[in-house]
């Protein structure tokens, strides 16, 4: 399935899902629109009797054509179906976090976890949204998401940074090298007294 990401840069699993886990390290830095986004359910209608999965894929369909009030309403609609979709629950939270809402965002992540304790995409948004607030908190999101998933390399970096703004120098510099391990075009974003010397020039070094 292809689900476009219409969330912040590195925000790993901030997306509208319809049904399925999706994280991914690379995202925009503003919203995208759907090219398939033009039918009469997309922009607006909604059928009150279609079945929670099809709810679930208007949904989706009206967010990615940026009509967020009618995607709200058809998540609602879900979630007053089956009080434990966890889908819907995160599109709820995805929405309020991208309209800076963050005590709703992190209300519905909550009910998306509840669901599931493990659902990653809600785990790392729900972390996005604690960092400035309760860095500690997040970073302790940040372990269990890289605990569920290693190769989470987003989670690694964000990690790292707020180990690093917390003074745990050498925690935040292992976090940054298993993000680094796992995608080297992070290494930008990695501030730059925690990038390993080349060995090239550690030798060259030594040399003289």
């Amino acid at each position: 399935m292809n689900v476009r990401q219409i969330f912040g840069s590195l925000a790993c699993g901030a997306v509208l899902l319809t049904g399925v886990a999706a994280c991914s390290d690379k995202s925009p830095e503003k919203a995208e629109t759907s090219k398939s986004g033009t039918s009469d359910k997309a922009n607006g209608g909604t059928d009150t009797a279609a079945a929670p999965a099809d709810l679930l894929k208007l949904g989706v369909e009206q967010g990615q054509a940026g009509n967020f009030d009618e995607a709200k309403a058809t998540f609602d609609k879900v979630v007053a179906a089956e009080s434990n979709n966890k889908f819907a629950w995160f599109n709820l939270g995805f929405i309020a976090q991208s309209r800076n809402q963050a005590d709703e965002a992190i209300s519905n992540y909550d009910k998306a976890l509840a669901a599931d304790a493990t659902y990653k995409p809600a785990l790392y948004n729900k972390a996005i949204v604690l960092e400035s607030k309760e860095p500690t908190t997040s970073m302790d999101i940040y372990r269990k998401v890289v605990s569920i998933d290693n190769k989470s390399s987003t989670a690694y970096l964000r990690l790292g940074l707020l180990l690093s703004q917390s003074g745990d120098d050498a925690a935040a510099r292992d976090a940054f090298k298993a993000a680094i391990r796992l995608d080297k075009k992070l290494t930008s974003s990695v501030p730059a007294k925690y990038r390993a010397v080349p060995a090239a020039s550690s030798s060259a070094r030594t040399g003289r």
